[in-house]
């Protein structure tokens, strides 16, 4: 009996031990995850830093012409044409592009932004919210990364980025427009013309009496 109790015992202590060791090992990897997570923060390079609710107005070029577009409570107008019926999903899908924008390398000696296409960009995004206006300038596509040279207007520094805010801004105001709803209308049936058969019905013709002939009786004069 006491040598159960003593293996019991035992096997409850093996137990607390393993507890205890997995715990540490949880503890243990959890805090490299965090020291990892902490240490790709601080190599991550902050392009731009705000929501797609905090953006009032924005503009950018596509085919040469400027497309503005600006926040009237909590529907978008294009500048252009306030009567278009602007789908707020497809600006915010679009402006999710240019928010949290960040950057893996930066170029901060250079002779010439003809270099990196930026001496005549490709795009210029300007991004309007309380703080004031963040203007954007696309430049040419890095053929080793495939990422894309962009410049802040208030800054001289270049940045290396994804493709997502190089390429996302070239939607049409069509692309941005809402669709119309369709009303179905239901079609009714044309009724069947009714044709009215004129049945005439021939009446027979009364046969002609004839006319019995009286014979006339001869008067014989005597």
């Amino acid at each position: 009996m006491k040598k159960q109790k003593i293996q019991i015992i035992t096997l409850l202590a093996a137990v607390v031990l393993l507890c205890a060791a997995y715990a540490g090992i949880r503890y243990y990897n959890n805090r490299q995850e965090e020291k990892e997570a902490e240490k790709e923060k601080a190599e991550t390079i902050t392009v731009t830093d705000f929501e797609v609710s905090d953006i009032t107005k924005f503009s950018y070029q596509l085919e040469g012409q400027t497309l503005s577009f600006t926040k009237e409570g909590e529907n978008w107008h294009y500048d252009g044409d306030s009567s278009v019926d602007i789908d707020e999903d497809a600006v915010e899908t679009l402006l999710s592009k240019a928010v949290n924008v960040t950057a893996e390398e930066t170029v901060t000696e250079y002779d010439t932004l003809a270099d990196f296409g930026l001496e005549t960009p490709s795009n210029t995004i300007t991004i309007t919210t309380e703080e004031g206006n963040t203007t954007l300038f696309i430049g040419n596509q890095n053929e080793i990364t495939n990422q894309y040279y962009l410049k802040k207007a208030d800054s001289d520094i270049i940045y290396l980025v994804g493709s997502a805010v190089a390429t996302g801004f070239n939607k049409t105001v069509e692309d941005l427009t809402a669709e119309e709803e369709e009303t179905e209308t239901e079609e009714i049936p044309q009724e069947e013309s009714t044709q009215t058969e004129e049945t005439t019905e021939e009446i027979p013709q009364e046969e002609s009496s004839e006319t019995e002939e009286i014979p006339q009786e001869n008067t014989e004069t005597e």
